[in-house]
């Protein structure tokens, strides 16, 4: 199953994936991002890092705080 990654906050704008009963966390992380700097939204909804990856399109969103 392929997954359309597309970037908000990065260099990179968009990549795909094959999916392999992967979560999305374990995809981040084969990709080189920490699962607790960023939000997966699918469907305009933030989805939870440990949840298993589906096929389809989801947004990776660089969250960025101060202090």
């Amino acid at each position: 199953m392929k997954l359309k990654i597309k970037f908000v906050g990065f260099e990179n704008k968009e990549t795909e994936v094959d999916v392999n009963g992967q979560s999305y966390s374990e995809i981040l992380e084969s990709l080189g991002i920490n699962p607790e700097t960023v939000v997966v939204v699918k469907d305009n909804l933030p989805v939870p890092v440990d949840e298993k990856a589906e096929g389809g399109e989801i947004k990776v969103v660089r969250v960025i705080s101060g202090g």
